[in-house]
C-alpha cells in the first residue's frame, strides 16, 4: 500500500463540503492537519470505517511542532530540578509553597514541583507547561518597558514571525470574526483589562505569564474594510521567555478559544 505524506493526496479523498464539523475551516486545512499530525483521519465524521482504516495504514505523518515540544518538554523537566525556587520567585513574580513554585497564568495559579510537573484548576496542555517551565529556567525577570513592538521586532523573531502570523493573529481573527461578542468575553474572563489610547475597535492587554503581557487589538469590518487583529509584545519580552514559548503560548490562546467557543456557542459549532 503506498503511503501518504501530501496533504493534496488526503484532499482528494474527502467528500470537500467544508462543513468544518472537525472543528478546521475547510477540507484542505483538515488535510494538512492530518499529515501534520495535528489531527487523525477518523476526526472527519463522513469517512466510513473502512476508509478510516485504509488511510490510517498510508498516511504518514510529518513530526510536528508539538511532538518537538513534547521532546524540549522532557529536557526541561530534567532541568528545573537544578532550579531554586526560593531564588528565582521574586524575579519571576511566582510564590514558593511546601517547595512548589506557583506562578499566576491567566488569572490562574499554575504549579510547578521539582520534577517539572504542572498542576492547576485549569485543563493542562503541553501549550501551557513548555512556555511555563522555560519562563522559570530561562527568564531574566526583566521589569517591563511599556514599549509595545509586534512580534516581527522581537528578538530572535525572524525564524518564527510567518508562523506567528499564520497560525496565531490569522487564527485569532477567524476566530474573533465570527465570535465577536464570546471572543471578548472570554478575554475578559481571563483577567484582560482594556487599554486606553490605542486606535482599535477593541485592545485589551493580558498576561499569560507575569512578566510576559499579550496586547490584542481587534478592528472590527467596516464597509470597504476588512477585520484586522494583531499582537503587541513588551519590548523586553523575549529577556523574560524564549521567542519559542511566545509562539506556543500564542497556540496555546487558539486551541482554548476554540474549544471554548465550541463549549459555550449555542449551537456548539466553531464556524
Amino acid at each position: 500500500m503506498a503511503e501518504m505524506n501530501n496533504p493534496l493526496e488526503l484532499y482528494k479523498l474527502l467528500n470537500k463540503s467544508n462543513c468544518k464539523k472537525c472543528m478546521l475551516p475547510s477540507c484542505m486545512a483538515f488535510s494538512v492537519a492530518v499529515i501534520q499530525g495535528r489531527k487523525n483521519i477518523d476526526d472527519c465524521p463522513d469517512l466510513d470505517a473502512q476508509t478510516v482504516e485504509a488511510l490510517n495504514g498510508q498516511v504518514v505523518k510529518r513530526k510536528n511542532f508539538e511532538d518537538e515540544q513534547l521532546e524540549n518538554l522532557n529536557r526541561l523537566k530534567q532541568e528545573i530540578a537544578k532550579v531554586d525556587f526560593v531564588s528565582v520567585a521574586g524575579k519571576l513574580g511566582a510564590a514558593v509553597h511546601k517547595g512548589r513554585l506557583a506562578i499566576n497564568c491567566l488569572g490562574k495559579d499554575f504549579v510547578i514541583d521539582a520534577s517539572g510537573g504542572m498542576t492547576s484548576e485549569c485543563h493542562n496542555n503541553l501549550w501551557v507547561h513548555f512556555p511555563l517551565l522555560n519562563y522559570i529556567i530561562h527568564g531574566k525577570g526583566r521589569e517591563l518597558s511599556g514599549e509595545w513592538v509586534p512580534f516581527n521586532e522581537l528578538k530572535g523573531a525572524i525564524d518564527w514571525s510567518r508562523f506567528f502570523s499564520r497560525r496565531c493573529e490569522e487564527d485569532l481573527k477567524q476566530l474573533a470574526d465570527a465570535h465577536t461578542e464570546l471572543f471578548f468575553e472570554i478575554l475578559h474572563l481571563f483577567g484582560a483589562q482594556p487599554v486606553a489610547g490605542m486606535d482599535a475597535d477593541h485592545s485589551l492587554v493580558i498576561y499569560p505569564l507575569p512578566k510576559v503581557p499579550f496586547m490584542i487589538n481587534y478592528w472590527e469590518p467596516e464597509q470597504g474594510f476588512e477585520s484586522k487583529l494583531n499582537v503587541l509584545f513588551d519590548r523586553v519580552t523575549t529577556d523574560n521567555i524564549t521567542i519559542e514559548s511566545i509562539y506556543s503560548l500564542g497556540r496555546g490562546f487558539v486551541e482554548m478559544f476554540r474549544a471554548l467557543i465550541v463549549k459555550h456557542n449555542r449551537d456548539g459549532k466553531l464556524f
